[in-house]
């Protein structure tokens, strides 16, 4: 009986991580097209830079990596989340009121704080923190006499490399996130989303998108008044890069012109970039780092950032707006502490850049028409 079981084991992995690779090889094979302006041949992965995988896919590894752990790290880790979605459950039977108290929000943390800590834990992802002195870029742009010791923040940014950033978000803040109307649908995921209090936005739908703008103001000023404990983590990017550009940020974090606390997270480019998602389908890239042995994942807190007198006058012609101008210094202070470096695309370039990856054939003129 146990020799089947082991047989069968081995066949269904096999032949999952088969299509498993299949699924994720379209994004490294070559793609180019002929501009029909200049006849020269454009590589599409250098054309969508910021999405394009920056490793290398090894068959083996996947192979080999699969089947020592994908099904058992998947067991436990949907263990994990199980459990932890029926704890904020009963959590939330007896405390009505955990975003709003103090104590109960307390105890709310250690909930979250435990959970993601298992599931990094057993992910075989090692935590960091690297420290950096970001006095000199402050005062560039926020002004020389820019106070770097200010505590009160409305939410927290970060820039976005895949799904794990919301697990480490939420292991070291205890967060809620503004996230796509779709996750609250999603098994296991949707339940948490909730119980920790995330906003949703549907990203096809004008109404929602103008709406959200009210709730988060509203979430900001409570959080600022400390009538709120639960901070909220927002990727400005509004999607996931490969972890060397920063998209052009959006304005929701920034319309209001409210102080905010930027994050970095750092992958190792050399050896666990294949943690980054970029382009790639993120249900796929997950599978798919579940096969690999370990990763290093590095983060670091810079001081509160808010908007100046300075930072208006001397970077107007960032922005025709004041949301603009402190979207687009925030920006600079992230790429020259991070060393990443700007691009203007953003979550539509991502979406076409995969589609062409999964269709294996690229039409500039059609993606021009359906983005104007």
């Amino acid at each position: 009986m146990s020799y089947l079981f082991f047989l069968l084991y081995f066949v269904f992995t096999f032949i999952f991580l088969n299509i498993l690779y299949l699924k994720v090889r379209v994004y490294y094979a070559p793609l180019t097209y002929k501009d029909k302006k200049s006849g020269k041949i454009v590589d599409v992965h250098k054309l969508y830079e910021p999405f394009m995988a920056k490793d290398k896919l090894s068959y083996w590894r996947i192979i080999l990596g699969g089947l020592l752990m994908l099904p058992i790290k998947f067991l436990v880790l949907v263990t994990i989340i199980i459990a932890f979605m029926i704890h904020l459950k009963i959590f939330s039977l007896f405390y009505k009121n955990q975003d709003k108290d103090k104590s109960q929000y307390e105890k709310l943390a250690k909930i979250m704080k435990f959970y993601n800590g298992l599931y990094l834990l057993f992910s075989f992802i090692k935590l960091e923190e690297k420290k950096v002195d970001c006095s000199e870029v402050y005062k560039k742009y926020l002004g020389p006499d820019y106070d770097l010791s200010q505590k009160k923040y409305s939410l927290i940014t970060c820039n976005h490399i895949g799904y794990y950033d919301v697990i480490l978000n939420m292991y070291l803040h205890a967060c809620g996130f503004i996230a796509k109307v779709e996750i609250s649908r999603y098994i296991f995921i949707g339940p948490i989303s909730k119980y920790i209090n995330c906003l949703f936005v549907n990203r096809q739908n004008q109404d929602s998108r103008d709406e959200i703008f009210d709730k988060l103001y509203e979430r900001q000023n409570l959080f600022l008044e400390e009538k709120f404990f639960a901070p909220l983590v927002l990727f400005p990017e509004g999607t996931t890069t490969s972890g060397r550009n920063m998209l052009k940020f959006k304005k929701g974090a920034f319309y209001h012109l409210l102080p905010i606390k930027p994050e970095i997270i750092y992958i190792d480019q050399k050896s666990n970039c294949h943690i980054a998602a970029g382009g790639q389908n993120l249900l796929f890239n997950t599978f798919r780092f579940l096969c690999y042995f370990y990763a290093n994942l590095y983060y670091t807190f810079l001081p509160v950032i808010k908007p100046t007198e300075y930072m208006f006058k001397n970077y107007s012609h960032l922005g025709k707006e004041k949301w603009e101008i402190y979207a687009e210094v925030v920006r600079k202070i992230y790429c020259e502490i991070g060393g990443f470096t700007e691009s203007d695309m953003g979550f539509r370039d991502s979406k076409d850049y995969s589609e062409a990856m999964i269709k294996g054939e690229f039409d500039y003129e059609d993606i021009i028409k359906k983005n104007n």
